[in-house]
This record gives C-alpha cells, sequence and structure tokens, in this order.
C-alpha cells in the first residue's frame, strides 16, 4: 500500500521526507508491478545505505526525477545523480554536504568515536573501532555504486574543500554538475538565485572555480 510519503499517481510516484530502510522496504514493495516513470521527490536526506539503494532503483529502472522543493544530503548524493533525466521545480534546489568519502579523506570520521561513545556508552577503544569499520562499509558501497551509475562522486563534496569551504550545503549550475558526469538536468531560470530561506539548513550557491557567489543564510 502506498502511504501519504509515497503517493502514486499514473506513472508517477511521490516519495517524501526521510530517507529509510523500513520506507523503502514499503515503497518498493507498493511499486513493484506500477509502471512508474517518473520520480517526484522531496527530501532532507537520510540514511546512507537506503539513499543507495533508492538510487539503484531509480538507476536500475531509467525513472526522470522531479526534485519539487529540495533534496539534500543522501537524496542529492544518490537519487537525483541516479536518475536517467533530472528536473529542478522552480523555487526548487539539490543541494550537498559532503559523503563517507569525504570524511575519510579530511579525517572528520573520527568525529563519530565521541558520539558513539555518548549514545552507545561504548569506550574510545571500541567506538573508534566501530566507527572506522563503518566509515570503510560505506565508503566502499559509495565507491561501488558511482562507479554503476557513471559518476565522479567528488560532486558530493566538492563545496566543502577550499576555495570554496562551504560550511553546510551547497547548490551547483547545470554546467557544474554536467562536469561531474550529472547531465540532462533541467533547472528553472536564475537557478543561481533560488530563494532558499524556508530550507531549515545553511544552503549556498557556488560556481566552481569562483569563489562563493551567493547565499541566502
Amino acid at each position: 500500500m502506498v502511504n501519504a510519503d509515497n503517493r502514486l499517481a499514473g506513472e508517477v510516484v511521490y516519495y517524501n521526507g526521510s530517507i529509510s530502510t523500513e520506507k523503502n522496504r514499503r515503497f518498493f514493495a507498493a511499486m513493484a508491478d506500477r509502471p512508474v516513470k517518473r520520480l517526484v521527490i522531496t527530501s532532507s536526506g537520510g540514511e546512507v545505505e537506503a539513499g543507495i539503494a533508492l538510487g539503484v532503483w531509480v538507476f536500475e529502472r531509467r525513472l526522470d526525477v522531479e526534485v519539487a522543493e529540495y533534496c539534500l544530503s543522501s537524496c542529492a548524493n544518490f537519487v537525483f545523480p541516479a536518475a536517467s533525466r533530472k528536473f529542478i521545480a522552480p523555487g526548487a534546489v539539490v543541494a550537498w554536504h559532503g559523503n563517507y568519502h569525504h570524511l575519510k579523506a579530511t579525517g572528520l570520521w573520527t568525529d563519530d568515536i565521541a558520539l558513539r561513545m555518548q549514545r552507545y556508552g561504548e569506550d574510545a577503544v571500541t567506538a573508534r573501532e566501530r566507527a572506522r569499520a563503518l566509515m570503510d562499509r560505506l565508503v566502499r558501497l559509495e565507491r561501488d555504486f558511482f562507479a554503476h551509475i557513471g559518476i565522479d562522486q567528488y560532486l558530493c563534496w566538492i563545496g566543502k574543500m577550499p576555495p570554496y569551504n562551504v560550511p553546510n550545503y551547497y547548490f551547483l549550475s547545470r554546467e557544474d554538475m554536467a562536469g561531474f558526469g550529472v547531465s540532462q538536468v533541467q533547472t528553472p531560470p536564475g537557478y543561481e538565485n533560488t530563494d532558499v530561506s524556508g530550507i531549515n539548513a545553511s544552503v549556498v550557491f557556488i560556481r566552481l572555480n569562483d569563489a562563493v557567489t551567493s547565499g541566502k543564510r
């Protein structure tokens, strides 16, 4: 059964909210025999493995993806670039803020050690071992996924690096997305000036090879 977060209208299916393994399970079951051609999504992201699974589902069915309001984090990393054709509605935005390859390359994965100690009561050695094991596994999953869909995963974290140094989320022009292999993207006129003040996160537009050019928050 398709719930309120995952509606079906003809050949168009709607996926709203956080991406999770449990939501995917229900979603995939409901869509198993449906003639879906387009996924309309609004999501701030969610679980990495669930995001990859949803991206693979989109890619293998050669679906178009339309971003109705926003597609952030795991949605931007895995679902949007996996689409055959990609449509960003007026006022909507697709924004990235890193992935596990980024965390490994920069050493930021170690931030999870303290979180694990606090959340699970693990000692420092155990927390470090388990955080590293999780990071290594997700890095492999991400690497294999991006190789499968033919996209350069640096797309997911270039904005976090010099000279951009974006503190949180960033979005890119259609031309800059194409540089990473994300093609067939339709953006609305003036996409770089999209008002992102309604998104509950700091989001800026960057043009690659230049400094940050605009920001709403």
